[in-house]
């Protein structure tokens, strides 16, 4: 299991922390690329492992990755197959692809178990929107090791796929062999994101363009919108997930935003409720807390060191 030096985008004016360190880890044939930032501290008071959602990279989250920083953790972070600095699965870059689920799923217990004597415990998962559902499967299967997980709009039912036959034609086109082809009528064709106004985001406009300005500059982070073989494997994921909820077993938090146009938050609730987990409801949020206005962040991390503090961590 060998830890190669990985590469890391910087742009001029947007900050990059001095703490990051990148790494390369092959597992399969698959290059996958990873984030470590130390905390700094003496006595770590754990580790952070965030799973980003779909399309997004590591540099994403390096605000994010600051804030759990300054709250005394060690952070990782890892770009999932077929998009940021990992090996892409087909041979255009921009097609979202995946086989299954479970391949993003154990491709992070991998990189975890790899840079295990890096990682100090106990382990916080802080899944967002499509790492939120796999991480929810991932600790339901027994397949991920975390002591505590938090999950933000993790997507348990998306817009436009609650009602049937959708999925369901969906899936069997991509059986019937257009599992590699991309879903028709997308807006992001060649991964460029919309215009600030009337995105599904975020209301902060200075956190979209510096999010944007990744995608607008280092063309390799870019991808499009999804095929019919990653609607297929996300489908099959989210219906396990939910007729599962009850078989969740780590302490976990779930966040949802009232005004999330891509998760339907109400599913993401009853989730919750099934579960019994700890809940939260972000009432005027967009879909990406992370890049949210100062007050929506603040409101998610008040929440996140009660939700610590309540499970000694």
């Amino acid at each position: 299991m060998d830890i190669l030096p990985g590469e890391a985008i910087k742009l001029d004016g947007l900050p990059f922390p001095k703490a990051a360190r990148f790494s390369y880890i092959t597992r399969n044939g698959v290059r996958l690329r990873s984030l470590v930032m130390d905390s700094g501290q003496s006595d770590p008071r754990g580790t952070v492992i965030i799973v980003p959602g779909r399309t997004e990279f590591i540099e994403k989250y390096f605000e994010t990755a600051e804030d759990f920083r300054t709250r005394g953790f060690t952070v990782m972070c890892i770009d999932h197959r077929g998009q940021g600095l990992s090996d892409r699965l087909t041979p255009d870059p921009l097609k979202s692809w995946v086989r299954d689920f479970d391949d993003y799923i154990d491709d992070l217990q991998f990189v975890i178990d790899t840079l295990g004597p890096q990682l100090p415990r106990p382990h916080v998962m802080v899944g967002h929107s499509m790492g939120g559902c796999l991480g929810l499967e991932g600790l339901i299967k027994g397949k991920l090791d975390a002591d505590i997980a938090v999950f933000n709009a993790p997507m348990l039912q998306v817009f436009g796929l609650e009602t049937p036959p959708m999925p369901e034609v969906i899936s069997a086109l991509s059986v019937l062999g257009l599992s590699r082809r991309r879903l028709p009528w997308q807006v992001q064709k060649e991964g460029v994101p919309i215009p600030f106004k009337g995105n599904k985001l975020t209301s902060d406009k200075a956190r979209y363009m510096r999010w944007r300005a990744y995608f607008d500059n280092a063309p390799r982070l870019r991808v499009a919108g999804p095929t019919y073989g990653w609607i297929r494997a996300a489908v099959k994921s989210m219906k396990f997930v939910n007729r599962n909820a009850a078989k969740l077993k780590t302490p976990t938090m779930i966040v949802a935003t009232s005004m999330d146009p891509i998760v339907v938050p109400s599913v993401v609730r009853d989730f919750a409720v099934k579960a019994q987990c700890d809940f939260l409801m972000i009432n005027g949020a967009l879909h990406e807390t992370f890049l949210e206005v100062d007050g929506y962040r603040a409101e998610f991390y008040a929440a996140f060191d009660v939700f610590c503090e309540k499970q000694a961590v």
